[in-house]
């Protein structure tokens, strides 16, 4: 299955839910990354128990190694054969420095198009920066100042 119709079918099944997909998907959406390595999904933490067993309706739960940095509070990955690994998270928060740094999910920020529910670049600049992903921070930046689009000048805030 193309990326696209993974991502249409899979905003579909969640569409009942607050959730908007990020990541390299959303840089794919943008023109901004050729081959996305998984999807990944946000999502409020009151509602991920309840998409978790709906993915798992529909892909296989995976196990995952975590890194000690990342603290986030719920974090799954699902995969298919022959398709992109699923990557669901929500109470999302890192360690820096020893510091606790939690990002708070918006939904009402997320944006539809092409039958796809997208998270806002601005959001991802905030969260690459938080998982340390510099060049993933500059590839927005460089987006957010250029853009002309009407979703970039919304998330340029």
């Amino acid at each position: 299955m193309n990326l696209s119709a993974q991502l249409q079918q899979l905003s579909t099944l969640l569409q009942p839910y607050p959730f908007g997909i990020g990541g390299s998907c959303l840089l794919w959406q943008l023109g901004l990354e050729a081959n996305p390595g998984d999807i990944d999904v946000v999502c409020r933490e009151q509602d991920f128990d309840a998409i978790c067993q709906l993915l798992a309706q529909h892909y296989s739960p995976e196990a995952v190694t975590f890194n000690p940095d990342f603290v986030t509070r719920h974090f799954a990955r699902f995969s298919q054969p022959g398709q992109r690994d699923i990557e669901l998270m929500a109470g999302i928060a890192v360690l820096q420095q020893g510091k606790l740094i939690e990002w708070t999910f918006h939904p009402e920020r997320c944006y539809w198009q092409n039958q796809i529910c997208f998270m806002p670049a601005s959001d991802w600049l905030e969260l690459y920066g938080l998982f340390n992903r510099p060049k993933r921070v500059e590839t927005l930046k460089r987006y957010l100042a250029q853009s002309n689009s009407p979703c970039a000048k919304r998330d340029a805030v």
